[in-house]
């Protein structure tokens, strides 16, 4: 045999070895006629859509002086009567991966093809893939808790339990008694004294007055009617404390408002086919909040409504016409998502709108059956970065 044949033979030898493919990634359910395979398991994330609504529940409660504000402090907007609103105060949209139970992946590897060349694959902890034979640091997802706030606060005992004086005041009486003594007619004063409980109305009237000498006060303090002459600072927080117990003792007339901020947490997994339809969340009542859909006959329905923007149609098309189905080895499979924008609508007002990665969505296609250095987005399953590695 010729010196230049055995040279190109070779040379073809050689590169045989070299285009070996020490790996293949399949779809698990390739793998049902298959046992026995080594390999990782690796899914791809599908995006799941979270909303968090928060209701305000507002009690509005009157003082126990109302009936006297106008006549005794010239107040006219105040609380006269009990009552309890809701408020849809806001909503929030956001989103997190989850694997795909439909994108579970199978890669097939030999051990021993490896003893020269590096090759590991970094996971999630829920099996999403985030990069292969490359580190990789991604944020970890954190979800809030369902959580309730309170703002405002009227007393743990009794709403309005504090006054500047006793409820109990002394009552003088003089009784006037006619003695006869030596046949003369004399009188005798006698003066009777006991304790009476104060009406409302004189509780109220000292509450006023009490009001009025705060505000006294306060005018002495920034005209300077004052014998020592003071910082501006304490001057400051002295009238800020003044104004403070003022506002104190004017609730007993005006009323307090107090605020409960309660949170819901609504989720749901957006799909292809049903893109474009309306969703109903819940129906909300201003005065008995958050409801059900079911309850028909209250509230008005808050809906969530998705719109794919369809950048992914052409491509998809494409790589469904230029499938080899004799082809059986492949590389990385990887998502190529598609935005969407999300609307929650309570009637016809719109109450939060957003535009978001949906993964499923998207298309899935997959990389050249060759040892690359991947990097991957582990929320949409797309590819971050990819490159040769050296053999």
């Amino acid at each position: 045999m010729r010196p230049a044949l055995l040279s190109s033979l070779f040379a073809l030898l050689l590169m045989a070895c070299s285009t070996s493919k020490p790996f293949h990634v399949m779809h698990i359910r390739q793998m049902e006629a298959g046992a026995g395979h080594s390999g990782f398991y690796y899914a791809l994330p599908r995006t799941v859509l979270s909303i968090d609504v928060t209701v305000n529940k507002v009690e509005k409660i009157p003082g126990p002086f109302a009936d006297f504000s106008e006549g005794l402090l010239g107040l006219t907007d105040v609380i006269k009567n009990q009552s309890v609103s809701y408020e849809l105060a806001d909503i929030k949209i956001n989103s997190y991966a989850e694997p795909d139970p439909t994108q579970f992946y199978f890669v097939k590897y030999n051990p021993q093809d490896f003893k020269n060349m590096p090759f590991y694959i970094s996971f999630t902890e829920s099996g999403l893939i985030r990069s292969v034979n490359k580190d990789f640091d991604s944020e970890s997802f954190v979800l809030a808790l369902n959580e309730q706030n309170e703002y405002g606060y009227y007393g743990t005992e009794a709403t309005f339990n504090h006054f500047i004086d006793p409820s109990l005041e002394e009552k003088i009486d003089t009784i006037v008694q006619m003695v006869i003594k030596d046949t003369v007619m004399v009188e005798r004063q006698i003066l009777k004294r006991s304790w009476v409980k104060k009406g409302k109305e004189t509780k109220a009237q000292e509450v006023a007055d009490f009001i009025l000498k705060l505000r006294n006060q306060k005018m002495d303090l920034i005209s300077g009617f004052q014998e020592i002459p003071y910082p501006e600072e304490t001057i400051k927080y002295m009238y800020e404390e003044i104004k403070n117990i003022e506002n104190d003792y004017l609730e007993l007339f005006t009323g307090i408002t107090c605020i409960s901020s309660i949170k819901y947490r609504f989720t749901y997994l957006p799909d292809k086919l049903t893109a474009g339809r309306q969703r109903q969340l819940f129906r909300f009542c201003p005065f008995e909040g958050l409801l059900p859909v079911e309850e028909t006959d209250k509230g008005t329905l808050v809906l969530l409504e998705l719109q794919r923007h369809e950048t992914t149609r052409q491509p998809e098309v494409f790589i469904k016409r230029n499938i080899d189905p004799k082809k059986q080895e492949h590389g990385f499979y990887y998502r190529i998502p598609e935005h969407a924008r999300v609307k929650i609508k309570k009637g016809d007002m719109v109450k939060a709108d957003a535009r978001l990665l949906i993964s499923q969505f998207g298309t899935i296609s997959s990389l050249p059956h060759d040892h690359f250095e991947i990097e991957f987005y582990p929320n949409t399953g797309s590819v971050k970065s990819v490159g040769k590695v050296e053999e």
